[in-house]
């Protein structure tokens, strides 16, 4: 084994790496997956499997250096609270992002479809305008006092 090791030591490295970031993601989406949690709770939960990868086999040294490669990378939000760091598991299934993706448009095809109708209604509001004689006497009238106009009109024969 240490011969293997010496030969590429990278490989042998990167592959504990990865099996405990796949294993470590697994375990929060399993068990905290609409939770914001202290890291070392699943960190805890993370070592109680006994046939879990160590840490000191991959590239980070403490916990803080992994949950900050978590949250550099985008794999959970990460933030640092005075009771220690915190993290959330960032769902990335294609089903989830998918519902996300036709929620979204939905939403946006609503608002296009309420646009659109309210130029439809404008549209014809001003059509309405236009189609009116200004002598209309309801409304010529209503508009006269609006301005307080006086309008006397003599009628002579002549």
């Amino acid at each position: 084994m240490t011969l293997i090791f010496r030969q590429n030591p990278n490989r042998i490295v990167s592959g504990y790496l990865e099996e405990f970031e796949r294993n470590f993601i697994d375990l929060m989406k399993r068990s905290h997956r609409f939770s914001r949690v202290a890291a070392t709770v699943v960190y805890n939960e993370f070592i109680n499997d006994r046939h879990h990868v160590h840490m000191n086999s991959t590239q980070w040294e403490t916990l803080t250096e992994f949950v900050k490669y978590l949250g550099r990378t985008g794999k959970s939000k990460v933030e640092e609270a005075p009771k220690g760091w915190f993290i959330s598991y960032i769902d990335t299934d294609s089903e989830m992002l998918l519902k996300e993706r036709m929620k979204n448009k939905r939403i946006k095809l609503d608002v296009v479809e309420e646009e659109k109708h309210e130029r439809e209604i404008q549209k014809q509001i001003e059509k309405a305008d236009q189609l009116k004689t200004p002598w209309e006497a309801e409304d010529f009238g209503r508009k006269l006092r609006d301005f307080g106009v006086v309008l006397a009109i003599n009628f002579r024969n002549g």
